[in-house]
């Protein structure tokens, strides 16, 4: 049988690690905000969709998304000159 205070100090260095461990995944920087954004000048007809449509592959709805939050948008609609600013990967 292992000593009794083997194992409390195991248990004490796995719960040491844990901490350190979900303290570096809170504290890590985020790679979706890693690059600064690109602007983008809003053209007659333009949507969020289709600006989303052509700057990633599939589903654009992720994109449309932050694009939203990015330019703090409470609607969809856009107007011509208007510049937005394009997340980046």
């Amino acid at each position: 049988m292992f000593d009794l205070r083997i194992l409390r100090s195991l248990g004490l260095l796995l719960a040491v690690l844990a901490l350190v461990l979900a303290f570096g995944l809170r504290s890590a920087p985020s790679s979706a905000g890693a690059a600064p954004p690109v602007s983008y000048a809003v053209q007659s007809g333009d949507t969020l969709w289709s600006i989303a449509d052509a700057y990633t592959e599939g589903d654009p709805r992720e994109l449309v998304a932050q694009m939203r939050q990015l330019n703090d948008l409470s609607t969809t609609t856009l107007q011509p000159g208007q510049t937005l600013l394009l997340p980046t990967t």
